[in-house]
């Protein structure tokens, strides 16, 4: 009963779970909102504790498509779907099946990769469904989106180091990457050829260490990150990360970076980062390189124009800090504002 209560209370539009017992098959999609165009948002496949583990990840990374359509300036509502299961031991007939059920939203709910769904499964699912954007080239879709993740990251950086010390420049500044996956290893070499400090650190131990021989970088351990000094600490793998734990021990001036839901509690979270007098860059306004690299496909823009469209972060960033420090609230309030302030019906 708590969650309808989420459900009623935060205007989700649907949420609807997919059991296919041939297939082996457990998935739940939520739709947020559809005010400003079909609901957008990648289909995550992981092995869930439990269908309530699930159904919560769900509403809330759904909730946040909206938001980050809105604050990205796109034609998009937000929605996303996850699947119950192994990512590594997916079967055609499960890929099969979740197309199906893709089909059952009529478009109203647009899906591609996240974490645990590959480019080459997206391919293969847009065989049985025509509801999924981010295929590859040869299908004509706009394929790897962490390119234009890398440049909103970077631009969110440039924003954040202005309202900082009045200039964007990240030369000789401090800045900690933390996950060297596509997009974390992206904004590392291209804060290293700005003659960035980069100090980089990954789970993957070495995975940091060849991307920091490659561009000049220091490594340090993920634990060390969240407490290293610097000016700016970049979270770019999974998100939940700033809490009531680990806030006390940050160092940095200011965070800015590509993981999804970084607080663990939002926006109480912020409250204690503004209270520690760190600036803080909502995630999901610097992250929104993915899904505008995917509106290529929906709207008709050439490369050119969504990689203009992307750097258009730097001055939604700037935006969302002048709002805050205007109505004295957090940074996340000010982008929850700004965001919603976006979508002609309103959104609880």
């Amino acid at each position: 009963m708590d969650r309808f209560r989420v459900i009623n209370k935060h205007g989700f539009e649907e949420v609807a779970l997919w059991r296919d017992p041939e297939a082996k098959l457990e998935a739940i999609c939520a739709i947020h909102s559809t005010a400003r165009g079909p609901a957008i948002g990648g289909t995550r496949w992981q092995p869930y504790a439990d269908i309530d583990a699930a159904l919560d990840d769900v509403l809330r990374l759904s909730g946040a498509m909206t938001l980050k359509s809105s604050a990205a300036r796109l034609p998009f509502g937000g929605g996303k779907a996850v699947v119950l299961g192994d990512p590594a031991n997916k079967t055609i007939d499960q890929l099969r099946s979740y197309a199906e059920f893709v089909n059952e939203f009529e478009g109203r709910y647009l899906t591609t990769t996240d974490v645990g769904t590959t480019t080459d499964e997206i391919d293969l699912i847009s065989q049985w469904t025509p509801h999924v954007v981010g295929t590859s080239p040869r299908l004509g879709g706009s394929g790897d989106t962490s390119a234009l993740t890398a440049v909103t990251v970077l631009n969110g950086i440039y924003a954040t180091l202005e309202a900082l010390d009045g200039d964007p420049s990240p030369q000789g500044k401090a800045i900690v990457v933390v996950g060297v996956g596509k997009v974390g290893s992206k904004v590392a070499r291209s804060l290293s050829e700005d003659g960035t400090r980069v100090l980089v650190a990954d789970i993957r131990a070495i995975a940091a260490a060849a991307l920091a021989a490659e561009i000049g970088a220091r490594t340090i351990s993920v634990d060390e990150a969240y407490v290293a000094p610097c000016d700016i600490l970049s979270p770019n793998a999974l998100g939940g990360v700033f809490g009531e734990e680990s806030i006390p021990g940050l160092q940095c001036r200011a965070i800015c970076g590509g993981a999804n839901n970084q607080l663990v509690r939002d926006p109480e979270d912020a409250a204690l980062i503004a209270e520690r007098g760190i600036l803080y860059a909502p995630d999901y306004v610097v992250n929104s390189g993915g899904v505008i690299s995917v509106a290529q496909e929906v709207v008709g823009w050439s490369y050119e124009q969504a990689v203009e469209h992307a750097e258009g972060v730097f001055e939604t960033t700037r935006e969302i800090f002048e709002l805050a420090d205007r109505r004295k609230i957090t940074t996340a309030e000010a982008a929850r504002e700004f965001a919603l302030s976006q979508i002609p019906t309103p959104v609880v």
